[in-house]
C-alpha cells in the first residue's frame, strides 16, 4: 500500500501540487481542509482564511474538530491506497507507513502566491502576509499543543523536502504558472525516488535539481540525506519562515546559523555556499 502525505506551509503550494502529484500518478487526492469544512458544516467561501479566518479558530478552539479531522485522515490512510493526502497532521499521526513530503517556501513568496490566488478580488501584498502570519501562528500553536511539533522548523518526519520560493519572482499569473510548470516535474520525481528506493535515483535527483531538492531519503531509511538542516531560530523566525543554510563540503566548518560544530555529513553532491548544519539535525524516519 502506498499513500503520500503532501504538507508545506499556507500558499507554500502544496494543494497545486498534491492534486497535480495525484493526477501524474493516477493516484486519488484528499484534502484536510475540504473534511474540515465538512465536519464544520459551514459554506465554503472561495477564499476562506480571508473571510471565514476567525469563525474557523473559533469552531476548533476545543480540539473537537480536529481530533474528528485526524481520526477521519488516519482512518483513510489505514484503508487506502495510492493516495495523495493534503494535510499538515499526518505525516506525524499516521500509525502505517506513507510517503512525507514537505514543501518549503518562504513568507514573501507565499504571499506572493496567495495575491495571485486571489484572482479578480486582489487584496495588498501586505494583506496576504498578514493573513498568512495569523493562520501560520494558528497552526503552529495548535500542532504543538496537540502532537509537539513545530510546523515552522521539524521536517524529521519528511522523505523529501523541496524548495521552490525562487519560482515565483513576481505575484503575477504567468510567472504563477512558469513556476508551477517547472516545479510539479521535481516533485513527481521527488516522490518516485522515495518510492522506488533506489539511491542512484536519490543522487540523481539531487544532482539535476540542486537548488529544489533541501533534503531526500528512501521511505525505508532511518537517516535522511541531508539538504537543509533542522532551523534553529538564529536563521529560520516564525516571522519570516525563510529556510536554514544549506550543507557545505564535509567535515568544513561550523553550524552558520547556530554556531555549533558538526561532524561531517555523508556527501550529497557539489557542494553549496554556505555553512554546514548540525549533525544533530539530521532528519530522521
Amino acid at each position: 500500500m502506498t499513500n503520500i502525505a503532501f504538507a508545506g506551509l499556507t500558499a507554500a503550494g502544496k494543494t497545486t501540487h498534491a492534486r497535480r502529484l495525484a493526477t501524474d500518478l493516477g493516484f486519488d487526492y484528499v484534502s484536510a481542509t475540504d473534511i474540515l469544512f465538512e465536519i464544520l458544516r459551514v459554506p465554503r467561501d472561495a477564499h476562506p482564511w480571508f473571510s471565514q479566518g476567525d469563525a474557523i479558530n473559533a469552531a476548533r478552539q476545543d480540539g473537537t474538530v480536529d481530533a474528528e479531522l485526524e481520526s477521519r485522515l488516519v482512518d483513510f490512510a489505514r484503508t487506502r491506497d495510492r493516495t495523495v493526502f493534503d494535510s499538515w497532521a499526518l505525516a506525524w499521526i499516521c500509525p502505517v507507513p506513507v510517503v512525507r513530503i514537505w514543501i518549503e517556501s518562504d513568507l514573501p513568496s507565499r504571499a506572493r502566491k496567495c495575491l495571485v490566488s486571489l484572482g479578480g478580488e486582489p487584496r495588498p501584498l501586505g494583506e496576504c502576509e498578514a493573513v498568512l502570519r495569523a493562520k501560520d501562528d494558528y497552526n503552529r500553536a495548535m500542532f504543538l499543543r496537540r502532537h509537539g511539533f513545530d510546523l515552522f522548523r521539524d521536517r524529521e518526519r519528511y522523505h523529501a523536502v523541496l524548495y521552490n520560493s525562487h519560482l515565483i519572482p513576481a505575484a503575477t499569473g504567468p510567472e504563477a504558472r512558469r513556476g508551477i510548470e517547472r516545479f510539479a516535474p521535481v516533485v513527481c520525481k521527488a516522490a518516485l525516488a522515495v518510492m522506488g528506493a533506489r539511491a542512484s535515483g536519490l543522487a540523481e535527483l539531487r544532482a539535476g535539481y540542486p537548488r529544489e531538492v533541501l533534503a531526500v531519503r528512501d521511505m525505508h531509511a532511518g537517516v535522511a540525506c541531508p539538504g537543509r538542516r533542522r532551523p534553529c531560530t538564529a536563521c529560520c523566525t516564525a516571522t519570516s519562515s525563510r529556510p536554514c543554510a544549506p550543507w557545505r563540503s564535509p567535515g568544513q566548518g561550523n553550524c552558520n546559523a547556530c554556531g555549533r560544530h558538526s561532524s561531517p555529513p555523508p556527501t550529497r553532491g557539489p557542494p553549496q555556499p554556505g555553512g554546514q548544519a548540525c549533525s544533530t539535525s539530521r532528519l530522521r524516519g
